[in-house]
């Protein structure tokens, strides 16, 4: 899968999640948001894939200097943007300043997505931090399960988490079972090469790709819609899969349709800000919705798009101006003593 592939599949994946999350539900409304609730399966392929191409690159015998690279980088993406959005809360929530002043922990806790573990968060967004803060550590364990059991690692996952009494749950995610089959399946993609042997069939009989995918996808929807609200709690008769199999057709349909164009190209650099977005969309929701009285799902959400894109832009032209990633780049480097390494290995 090519970068111009995930980007592309950030881009579709964001602009589901902004709809998903709109704060206004009309009739057809709320089907589509169902429909849309697929995102961050999305989300979880691509991060999965990314992570089994590193580990295969440099990190299998590293595990540890891994865990801990990608932990630095994801709070480096966040931290400033959350500076942002508890500001906001602390001006707009009268209650957050108060719990912020009942321990000097809160603030730290919170900051550092983890207070599903200790209690609710202030930052609605911040859940799916703390989400990845356990997949990055529990990954390289996942990567190992799939390297020696291949496609067999499925059927052991979806065992593990029948028998496993505990669920852990996330405020406002849900359960990490939900989650896990999507990550299996982004990590064997990667170690068994399946979009390299799928490239031949690119641009070939799209109609029926096409019409498969869009028949499939519509299914499932109805599907979850309709059917498994009754079985959330059963993790094998609940969104977990459903959504695991609606992302895996949304992701093959895009790799075997995707071609160059004006369209294409936008939602590719649309998909560059996707992980800025999410931590800025729901502020959006949750706060400046209600302040400017905004009561159309349509107009919520072209707003909501158009302000998350914005703080984007500006929190990347920061970036850019201040070298910012490089910074950090080059800091992890001296921590993690990679430059020493390559030397001594090569």
């Amino acid at each position: 899968m090519s970068k111009e592939d995930t980007f592309f599949l950030k881009g579709l994946a964001i602009i589901f999640l902004l709809y998903h999350h709109n704060s206004f539900e009309s009739d057809y409304g709320f089907v589509l948001k169902s429909g849309a609730r697929v995102c961050v399966w999305i989300f979880l392929f691509i991060t999965a894939y990314g992570y089994t191409l590193q580990m295969k690159a440099g990190y299998e015998k590293k595990p540890l200097r891994f865990i801990v690279k990608r932990i630095i980088i994801l709070y480096s993406e966040m931290w400033f943007i959350y500076l942002f959005n508890f500001s906001v809360i602390i001006w707009y929530d009268h209650g957050a300043l108060p719990y912020f002043r009942s321990s000097p922990l809160n603030f730290p806790v919170d900051m550092l997505a983890l207070s599903s573990f200790f209690g609710k968060p202030m930052i609605v967004a911040e859940w799916y931090v703390n989400f990845l803060l356990i997949v990055i550590a529990v990954f390289p364990l996942l990567y190992y399960l799939a390297k020696k059991t291949t496609w067999f690692s499925i059927p052991i996952v979806i065992l593990i988490t029948l028998i496993c009494p505990y669920k852990m749950y996330f405020q406002h995610g849900g359960q990490f079972n939900y989650y896990l089959l999507i990550i299996m399946l982004g990590i064997l993609f990667a170690q068994n090469s399946v979009f390299e042997k799928l490239a031949k069939f690119k641009h070939r009989k799209e109609s029926f790709v096409l019409i498969t995918g869009l028949l499939l996808s519509s299914v499932l929807v109805v599907v979850r819609y309709i059917l498994l609200p009754v079985y959330e709690k059963v993790w094998y008769l609940s969104y977990g899969p459903v959504s695991a199999l609606m992302g895996i057709i949304i992701i093959l349909m895009v790799f075997l349709l995707r071609k160059e164009g004006k369209i294409q190209a936008l939602i590719q650099k649309l998909g560059k800000h996707a992980g800025n977005m999410f931590f800025t969309h729901i502020i959006f929701y949750n706060v400046f919705v209600y302040l400017l009285g905004i009561n159309n799902e349509i107009v919520s959400f072209v707003l909501c798009f158009a302000y998350s894109l914005s703080f984007s832009l500006l929190v990347e032209f920061i970036k850019m101006k201040t070298d910012y990633n490089n910074r950090i780049r080059n800091g992890l480097k001296r921590l993690l003593r990679e430059d020493q390494i390559k030397k001594q290995d090569a």
